[in-house]
């Protein structure tokens, strides 16, 4: 990409529209519509076996004008027929790329052109086994990027580049812009992806360097972290204990932010964490004669959650959103006692949904008594109640008493809330309402409108339904991470698994956790040579995300295995099973299309029916060496003779193997498996399932460098109270230029 292009995509990059799409999955609207020309995603028929439907390859649109075309490196194109041919009012699609077009009223949007086997995504999407793998500044597969938050923007040419915010840490770097000034940056990391999110470059961090003393340090923000007592009057003392390091100023670290766009389309908000930099038995001291046993001094751990502005995607660009009193804005505070046994509310991790009526919401929070969602004022950003800045007293005393009250269901508590029994859903005047409880943090939203519910009997159970779904991180990041959710109908919850549970989780393998397991640790067993994709290895904190064209997508960390220092950040598309619940692709994102697969395009290119098979359980994923425990087997599908839509599933690599359950493919690419007992995965622990709902799709497979297809399903077993995930990878066929990894 030409620097012109690059510098007109971080300055005048405006935010998608996100409408309705064609052959596509419906979008979770993270920002309204502006535009009248909608954004396209369609396939061409790269194999030519014709399993490909017309309806996946072209999209209808009257009065409309192609302007330009750009080929798959993004390269602008001379002739635009050699992408899509616009005849008789239908663009059909010829080759991988992008077509800008202008509707009718003048408006301006594009089309994407995928293939429909999804063709090698080229080497710097690949992991190299070395350790630049996990470099920030350097790789292209994301190292080192923690927490991220995605954002898709329209660069000069009216094509889309994605961005992702991700934790900073306390590290500074410079950026050098393309008019050559030189900004020293600090706070939360941007990536950039010119190429559909396939690779990444880094560019810099939100903030200016040269004014974090006057916009961070010596305001109230900088008082919160390292100065303040129990109230804005009283001056605190931040305290170093145990082996712990000093901490000052130069330790505040910039969490897991959400990047928006403004509802307006003037420009972007970063929701930002900021967390004092305290080691684990350290912090602030706020009484000299306060202590918990008249030896050890009370200390807290203290963080807010900040509002920050840009008109621009640029680093360095981001300045903090002020108060009435000329203060950064807040949203959240906590000042959390070490070693206190409470149920405490975490101030980080903020993730952003609007609702169908233009409402807006923020999640947030981290372990404790679980995660909270407020409302949001969507004219400021701001918090809908106008609540600023908190003292560490009124703090402490909603902890110590409402919220205690609240996470026990305390009779007669103001806000209190029942459900089934247990306590889930209560609200807070300052915490707002709660969506999960206990021990999981970085809750993330997705809205999906238009969902149809659908039996595998194809009968419609419900249409036109809008839901919101969330995830959260189950467990310690470093030692047992683990995407879990639900789905509710409203923002507020309350956020049920597939069979009701409530989202809520006691420890690694409690018997009492509940919600759907979307994604754990696994392993592909019997790899392709030379092969170096990282295992899945305590995957969490992700985002949710679908783009102006459809795709929707997870973003979350994995691990090196055996190596919890070493991580990356991957994307996965994501789906909705017929039941409409969000089931995750277990192969990298690499620009595949989300179209339907027919049984008898599936089977015309699995190598004997035979595939690998991983089962999620709710059990500790990693071992103490941060090895996967969870590794794939080979399974085998065959068709029955008089419908090769159904079969029956083998748990070996041939049809002489133990049969152990049957399947069913209907409707748009759906899949449901019932099984005789429950499925056992590996060790053989038990998943609790004998009913699964999943999708068969295109995928690149990472663990065969090659195009093939992937089964990805969520367990939904009567009785129940959480849902374990199931995974597929067939053992692929498929081969023809592109198709197979050079």
């Amino acid at each position: 990409m030409g620097a012109a292009k690059k510098l007109l995509a971080l300055m005048l990059g405006s935010a998608v529209a996100v409408s309705a799409l064609a052959a596509c999955t419906p979008a979770d609207e993270e920002t309204p519509s502006r535009s009248t020309a909608e954004v396209y995603r369609i396939c061409y028929d790269n194999l030519g076996d014709g399993y490909v439907d017309d309806a996946y390859t072209s999209v209808a649109l009257d009065g409309i004008t192609l302007v330009s075309a750009y080929n798959s490196s993004g390269r602008k194109v001379s002739d635009i027929s050699s992408i899509a041919k616009y005849e008789n009012g239908v663009v059909t699609g010829v080759s991988a790329g992008t077509v800008v077009y202008q509707a009718a009223d003048g408006t301006q949007s594009y089309i994407e052109v995928v293939p429909a086997y999804v063709t090698d995504p080229g080497s710097s999407f690949y992991y190299t086994g070395f350790s630049s793998d996990f470099n920030e500044l350097n790789s292209t597969v994301l190292g080192h990027t923690h927490d991220p938050s995605i954002i898709e923007a329209v660069d000069s040419t009216g094509t889309p580049v994605y961005y992702i915010f991700s934790t900073g840490w306390a590290d500074q770097t410079t950026y050098t812009t393309l008019l050559g000034d030189t900004v020293r940056t600090y706070g939360n990391a941007i990536h950039v992806s010119y190429d559909g999110m396939k690779t990444w470059s880094y560019l810099g961090r939100t903030f200016d360097y040269s004014v974090r003393e006057t916009e961070f340090v010596n305001s109230r923000a900088g008082a919160w972290l390292y100065r303040e007592g129990v109230d804005s009057t009283t001056t605190g003392t931040p305290t170093t204990l145990g082996t712990d390091a000093a901490y000052s100023e130069a330790s505040a670290s910039w969490w897991a932010p959400d990047i928006v766009a403004k509802p307006d389309g003037s420009g972007y908000w970063l929701y930002t964490c900021v967390v004092d930099g305290a080691g684990d038995s350290s912090g602030m001291r706020v009484d000299n004669t306060d202590s918990d046993d008249g030896r050890n001094p009370l200390v807290y751990a203290r963080a807010c959650i900040l509002l920050y502005e840009s008109d621009s995607l640029e680093p360095g660009s981001f300045h903090p959103v002020l108060d009435e009193n000329g203060e950064p804005a807040v949203l959240m505070q906590s000042s959390i006692r070490r070693g206190e046994t409470e149920k405490d509310v975490n101030g980080i991790d903020p993730q952003i949904i609007y609702d169908t009526e233009g409402n807006m919401y923020m999640a947030y929070g981290s372990f404790g008594s679980g995660n909270y969602v407020i409302e949001l004022d969507p004219e400021t950003g701001l918090r809908k109640d106008g609540m600023g800045w908190q003292s560490h007293r009124d703090i402490r005393n909603w902890v110590e008493n409402d919220i205690q009250d609240l996470y026990n269901g305390v009779e007669g508590t103001e806000g209190v809330n029942i459900e089934d029994g247990k306590s889930i859903g209560w609200t807070h005047s300052y915490y707002g309402t709660n969506i999960s409880k206990q021990n999981m943090e970085a809750p993330v939203f997705a809205r999906h409108d238009n969902v149809t519910v659908m039996d595998e009997d194809e009968n419609i159970l419900e249409e036109g339904k809008t839901y919101y779904y969330t995830m959260h991180s189950y467990d310690g990041l470093a030692d047992n991470y683990q995407m879990w959710g639900g789905r509710s109908e409203s923002v507020w919850g309350i956020y049920k698994s597939t069979t009701d549970g409530i989202v809520y989780n006691v420890g690694p393998g409690n018997g009492a956790n509940e919600g759907n397991k979307y994604m754990g640790a696994f392993t592909w067993h019997n790899k392709s040579e030379d092969n170096a994709e990282l295992d899945i290895i305590l995957p969490g904190h992700n985002d949710l995300f679908t783009t102006g064209a459809g795709t929707s997508v997870a973003a979350y960390i994995t691990r090196q295995d055996g190596s919890t220092g070493n991580f990356v950040t991957q994307i996965h598309q994501y789906y909705l099973n017929s039941y409409g619940q969000i089931v995750i692709n277990p192969n990298r994102y690499a620009g595949e299309s989300s179209r339907p697969v027919s049984a008898e395009e599936l089977f015309a290119y699995t190598d004997g029916g035979k595939f690998k098979m991983v089962v999620m359980t709710n059990n500790r994923d990693t071992n103490g060496n941060f090895n996967s425990a969870n590794t794939s087997r080979d399974v085998t599908l065959e068709q029955n003779a008089d419908d090769p839509n159904s079969g029956v599933i083998y748990d070996g690599a041939t049809t002489a193997s133990t049969q152990i359950g049957t399947w069913k493919m209907y409707g748009n690419g759906y899949i449901k498996f019932t099984f005789t007992e429950t499925l056992k995965g590996t060790g053989n622990r038990d998943s609790e399932e004998t009913v699964y709902y999943g999708v068969v799709r295109n995928a690149w497979l990472n663990d065969q460098y090659r195009s093939g297809f992937t089964i990805t399903c969520l367990g939904q077993t009567e009785g129940n109270a959480r849902s374990m995930s199931m995974f597929m990878n067939n053992y692929s066929t498929l081969s023809g230029d592109g198709l197979i990894a050079e």
